[in-house]
């Protein structure tokens, strides 16, 4: 008995926490995805050795959805996500506390700064039934420093069109890469009119901006 409350008050303590979504898995009936990139850098050039973590979390109060997402440097995730309204939030502690310090690590480093204010400021996610919503890709950018000096670190949403049709063209492409794992490939190809459908909608939107950009 006492071994089965205190698994049950783990559980509890990871629900507070978040959970991670299903990676990389098909679709099931009325369930959703998003696609999110993630790339750290350092002044000498782009490294896939880089982790970080955000929350994905939706309105509702107690009965919200939170999940944890984490993200490694060079790699776009599938993430399964419940249909609902989300906005990107700060990881919570394993008692639910949201942790106002963004951390990452990156080539065996690890660097820490406020959480920025862009990502909270970010607008709602709207994800539909059956929909797949790509979000382009988080980047942690370590700045170029002089000797003796404390290294800084920026954290950006790169969501241009441009940036979200890149992670989509991805995905679509791991479905004919022999190098990717089967569940990858697997995953892709049960998603494809779901991809599909999310890159011609962002085609859509680059060509209606283009039609209204401005002259020079």
């Amino acid at each position: 008995m006492r071994r089965l409350l205190l698994a049950s008050a783990v559980l509890a303590l990871a629900a507070c926490r978040g959970t991670a979504p299903e990676r990389d898995a098909p679709p099931e009936q009325a369930i959703s995805a998003i696609l999110i990139g993630c790339r750290t850098i350092l002044p000498s050039g782009e490294t896939r050795n880089g982790r970080i973590a955000v929350n994905f979390e939706s309105d509702g109060g107690r009965a919200a959805e939170v999940y944890r997402l984490p993200l490694a440097g060079g790699e776009n995730y599938l993430y399964l996500i419940e249909p609902g309204t989300y906005r990107i939030a700060p990881t919570r502690s394993i008692f639910g506390f949201s942790q106002p310090v963004l951390s990452i690590v990156i080539e065996g480093r690890a660097y820490s700064l406020p959480f920025p204010r862009d990502l909270l400021r970010q607008h709602a996610y709207e994800i539909k039934p059956g929909k797949i919503t790509s979000m382009g890709s988080l980047e942690a950018q370590v700045m170029p420093t002089l000797p003796g000096q404390k290294p800084t670190i920026r954290v950006r949403l790169d969501d241009s069109t441009q940036a979200r049709r890149s992670v989509v063209q991805s995905t679509i492409r791991d479905m004919m890469d022999p190098r990717k794992p089967s569940k990858v490939r697997e995953s892709a190809i049960a998603w494809s009119r779901a991809l599909q459908t999310s890159l011609m909608d962002l085609l859509a939107e680059e060509e209606q901006r283009q039609l209204y950009k401005p002259a020079q």
